[in-house]
């Protein structure tokens, strides 16, 4: 297979110093609140995102080191890492759905942030749903976990 390479499109703004700093979802909500910030040269590929009310940003999780095919998320039962949105993956990309507060040029100011401060930032897009409607999506074993 060929080598897939990607350029960070800018980087993150956040209050989280390290992973352990991030609380992990399910554990406690996350509320920080930080900015994402975009090279220059993709300030008009943001036209048209502030009357977005939550944005997708995929990010490479660089301060990730390992893999493991095996987790134990919140100390439940053994799972694949692919039945999670656990950061030790073999390709360590994150997905966070943020609120989008504000556009200021580059700069998207953002809440519910779950990212370290100096993320690289991948991709970012507009969270609308698609099919199917949420009631109709299963969410394996973290349904249990709202029970």
């Amino acid at each position: 297979m060929d080598q897939i390479t990607y350029e960070p499109i800018g980087v993150v703004e956040s209050p989280f110093e390290t992973p352990e700093a991030v609380p992990r979802p399910g554990a406690e909500r996350v509320t920080a609140s930080g900015t994402l910030v975009l090279e220059e040269e993709f300030e008009p590929g943001l036209e048209g995102l502030d009357g977005f009310s939550h944005l997708i940003v995929l990010s490479h999780l660089h301060e990730v080191s390992g893999v493991r095919l095996q987790v134990n998320p919140m100390g439940g039962k053994s799972v694949g890492i692919f039945a999670t949105s656990g950061p030790p993956r073999p390709n360590p990309i994150g997905h966070s759905v943020l609120t989008l507060d504000d556009v200021s040029g580059t700069r998207l100011a953002v809440s519910h942030l779950d990212l370290i401060d100096g993320t690289p930032i991948l991709d970012i897009k507009p969270y609308a749903p698609k099919v199917p409607a949420v009631e109709a999506v299963e969410t394996g074993w973290m349904g249990d976990l709202a029970d």
